[in-house]
């Protein structure tokens, strides 16, 4: 049912309107606070991100930036642990890296006025659980456009070599 929802309000999203993907996604903001003991923030979040940037690659063309986004959790970062993630993915991907909401980057100028459209990617983690310091089940997105982004939930676990998928669910495109 959430999957059908989530899709309608992204199809509401066409409509020439100021629509956002905060408007349009309304997370919960229980058990999301990084506990002390729960040292792999950096980790999880560049596997999180990773697994976003992979939907629909369709959507990377001529990317000028990425956009990494998880404002709508309690998780606060470390400069250093800031500039490991910038480093990840500008090392990647090659572009700017930035730490901005759709609201920021439609502030700096960062879409196109006539489309809607970013000129790069926002990765928007959503919601974070964490059910132990090795399980935890992320929801975010990936957009680009009103008529292009996708978003999936997952349950990560942490394993020697890092963190797994050991659940996909509402994986969803627009």
């Amino acid at each position: 049912m959430n999957h059908l929802l989530l899709l309608l309000a992204w199809l509401l999203v066409i409509q020439p309107v100021t629509t956002t993907p905060e408007a349009v996604t309304h997370p919960a903001q229980t058990n999301q606070a990084a506990p002390d003991h729960f040292t792999s923030k950096v980790s999880l979040l560049t596997h999180a991100f990773e697994k976003l940037m992979d939907l629909e690659p369709s959507l990377d063309s001529k990317m000028q930036f990425i956009s990494l986004d998880w404002q709508m959790t309690d998780w606060k970062l470390s400069e250093g642990e800031r500039n490991e993630l910038i480093h990840h993915f500008h090392t990647k991907y090659g572009v700017e890296i930035l730490f901005d909401s759709y609201q920021q980057l439609k502030e700096k100028n960062k879409l196109d006025p006539k489309t809607n459209s970013l000129y790069g990617i926002l990765l928007n983690i959503e919601k974070l659980e964490i059910h132990s310091p090795d399980s935890v089940t992320v929801t975010g997105g990936k957009y680009r456009s009103p008529l292009g982004a996708a978003g999936m939930t997952a349950t990560w676990k942490k394993t020697k070599d890092g963190w797994e998928i050991v659940k996909l669910s509402d994986h969803w495109i627009s």
